[in-house]
């Protein structure tokens, strides 16, 4: 078990501020080294004039590509239960002058997002974090529009696991698999 999984195994969901430090200075050395979040953008295929909501943002890894990939016409919405996390997107916001961008802090898995809004939700690097599977995929179902797409990075768990939780909710099918994520769409 990895040092960073080892400090979130007891609330996986609601974390330390120091321990969303250290998986921001983690994240960020990961990008400096190996180019690791723009390397995975591009398998995103985010589209102009799209809103897309980064649920579970973290440290605002994706929020600048996002911005500048959804364009003028596009909306980013970022969310992500942990406050140091908004205070991030906020501070991307404003480095970068990103004008489309909204970041919201959610409340257990309420994200306080319009209904049928979202033509995608990506879900990077935290489903393995989620402790009720059901209620998360509930809420992307509300939030996705009837032809969007759900796009669920494994992280830190296989991805027979992944599956397993996606496909026992009856909420999602899978309509894309490759060796960075999954693509979903309401059952």
């Amino acid at each position: 078990m990895a040092i960073h999984e080892k400090m979130l195994a007891k609330n996986r969901e609601n974390i330390s501020n120091w321990a969303f430090k250290l998986m921001t200075i983690i994240m960020e050395l990961m990008d400096v080294i190996g180019n690791y979040s723009n390397k995975n953008f591009k398998t995103l295929e985010i589209r102009k004039g799209q809103t897309i909501v980064d649920y579970g943002c973290g440290p605002a890894r994706y929020i600048k590509n996002i911005s500048e990939a959804v364009g003028k016409k596009g909306k980013v919405i970022a969310t992500d239960i942990h406050p140091l996390a908004i205070k991030k997107v906020n501070q991307t916001i404003h480095k970068y002058n990103l004008h489309n961008v909204e970041a919201i802090l959610t409340k257990g898995y309420n994200s306080f997002i319009d209904n049928n809004s979202a033509d995608v939700i990506l879900a990077l690097d935290m489903f393995h974090m989620i402790q009720n599977h059901d209620a998360l995929l509930k809420e992307f179902s509300r939030i996705i529009k009837p032809d969007g797409i759900v796009i669920i990075e494994d992280g830190h768990q296989s991805r027979t696991e992944t599956k397993r939780k996606i496909l026992d909710s009856k909420i999602f099918k899978i309509v894309v698999e490759n060796k960075h994520h999954i693509k979903c769409k309401k059952e």
